[in-house]
């Protein structure tokens, strides 16, 4: 192995690179988002086969060493997982089998970590796969997308694909690749890391970074005008984020959108961020349940309920010469953090329900919400137990009778504010 800047070059013979520890939990991330979304996807015990694309973008050589021998690096990952999944869904479909039908395209641009992946896949079994079920690609990921997606596009009742963009910095990938990754397959999904540190470090409105934008998608979202003020600011970072991260969301296409700060160790704790862009409601509630369950290693600096991402002069203080802003420190996802998230909930999404007047579905809200709030459906729920129960809210459930508390809540049921609640406390 050798290192160009950060970068790890595998070289066939040699030692994998070491596996730092934020990329050991990003990469459990991938394992336990991969293998709880094919259990949803195949909730049904009917369904015998779910076609799936997984795609990673930047590959690597496939190996680490992590202190105690070798670790597998995120295309090993994907096709071990897939295996452990359909393995799990026929431990108790004895006579029907279950199959988890996965094409995997694995794309690496340096050619001897290219040669090293391959190198990999042979010493691990799944040689005789390349060809078949694998496609390698020597090449920029930029280059062969539309190759792939073509191939996933194909694949008869298989346009789900999972895409992960593990770029090192913040400009390999562009978002008009994004978009059109949403345009032409029904079922996809990106997980996305960009470097925002390496960005809004040297951020100004000069040539250089307008060029740097425009050219990954993001120009029209950032605030250039004011960008020198909000710098001088004790804000700025905040501020500009959401700028960044509603440019990411609308120029991707995708309906909805997680971001979380991955932890690494030094002196820089939320350097980069770990985005998921997916056009299904249940996609997006699987990850914020997994980075839920790796509390420690995400987090975020939005507030705990519901937030707006993009620029809102009203609280930018710079404008408003007031203190009280909502922008936070980054906070990790734990206990805290959860019960915070509940009792902030527990007084928004009762106004957001008297502000419509005929009653929501919980379905229609959760989807209102999504891109809003770092809650999973569960902690929604959990919120308007309160509310159910004091009958200030009235859950009714199609085909007759109420909820009782809000945990009971299901998708078709009907959210209403009580009149007589509504009266009392001034809602019109």
């Amino acid at each position: 192995m050798t290192k160009t800047g950060d970068k790890w070059q595998w070289i066939v013979g040699d030692a994998p690179p070491p596996l730092d520890p934020h990329s050991k939990v990003k990469h459990q991330l991938v394992r336990d988002y991969l293998y709880k979304y094919i259990g949803v996807l195949m909730a049904n015990a009917k369904m015998p086969r779910l076609r799936l694309t997984l795609v990673d973008g930047f590959a690597g050589g496939g190996l680490y060493s992590d202190g105690q021998g070798t670790a597998p690096g995120s295309p090993l990952i994907m096709l071990k997982t897939a295996a452990e999944a359909e393995a799990y869904l026929n431990t108790s479909r004895i006579q029907t089998p279950r199959e988890v039908d996965a094409q995997y395209h694995f794309v690496e641009v340096n050619p001897s970590s290219y040669e090293y992946l391959k190198h990999t896949l042979n010493a691990e079994g799944y040689g005789r796969d390349i060809g078949t079920k694998i496609a390698l690609y020597n090449n920029k990921f930029e280059t062969v997308c539309a190759d792939i997606i073509a191939a996933a596009a194909s694949r008869k009742a298989g346009q789900r694909a999972i895409f992960l963009l593990d770029q090192y910095a913040y400009d390999d990938i562009v978002m008009p690749t994004v978009a059109n990754i949403f345009q032409n397959l029904q079922g996809a999904e990106v997980i996305l890391t960009f470097n925002v540190d390496s960005l809004l470090t040297f951020l100004n409105d000069s040539k250089q970074f307008h060029t740097i934008t425009r050219r990954i998608g993001l120009e029209p979202y950032i605030n250039w005008r004011d960008i020198a003020r909000l710098k001088a600011g004790s804000q700025w970072r905040q501020i500009i984020q959401r700028q960044i991260s509603h440019g990411i969301w609308k120029a991707s296409g995708a309906r909805f959108m997680t971001l979380f700060f991955v932890t690494p160790q030094g002196n820089s704790p939320w350097s980069y961020w770990l985005v998921h862009l997916s056009n299904a409601y249940r996609a997006n509630d699987v990850m914020k349940s997994v980075h839920w369950d790796h509390g420690n290693s995400f987090g975020h600096s939005l507030e705990a309920g519901l937030f707006q991402i993009g620029y809102e002069a009203n609280k930018d203080m710079d404008v408003t010469l007031q203190t009280e802003m909502n922008f936070m420190e980054a906070s990790a996802f734990d206990e805290t953090l959860r019960t915070r998230s509940i009792v902030t909930l527990r007084d928004e999404l009762p106004r957001l329900i008297h502000e419509q007047h005929d009653g929501v579905t919980f379905n229609d809200l959760i989807y209102q919400i999504a891109n809003k709030t770092n809650a999973t459906e569960k902690i929604i729920k959990e919120s308007l137990n309160e509310a159910v129960a004091t009958k200030e809210l009235q859950a009714l459930i199609e085909g007759g009778g109420q909820r009782a508390k809000g945990t009971s809540i299901r998708g078709t049921d009907i959210l209403l504010p009580s009149r007589q609640k509504s009266i009392f406390m001034g809602y019109r």
